[in-house]
């Protein structure tokens, strides 16, 4: 099994998150740059491995979207 994680400082509070195969390319558009990486869950030896890592987005700089709270932040 593979998954995607977006790293970005344009990110903001959802960057570390893992997304569905199509949405960081849906994404290039509304951020200037964040880094996706491949990662394969190995079951059989419980390990994660990076198949590959590359960048998207428009080359436009914006600013972090505002930080929402989170059930986190309100239940601690």
């Amino acid at each position: 099994m593979t998954l995607n994680y977006i790293f970005g400082e344009q990110l903001g509070q959802y960057s570390g998150r893992i997304k569905p195969p199509a949405e960081p390319e849906e994404m290039q558009n509304e951020f200037g740059e964040f880094k996706v990486c491949v990662v394969e869950v190995c079951t059989e030896c419980g390990w994660n491995h990076m198949i590959m890592a590359y960048l998207l987005g428009d080359g436009h700089k914006r600013k972090p979207p505002r930080r929402r709270k989170t059930v986190e932040d309100i239940y601690g």
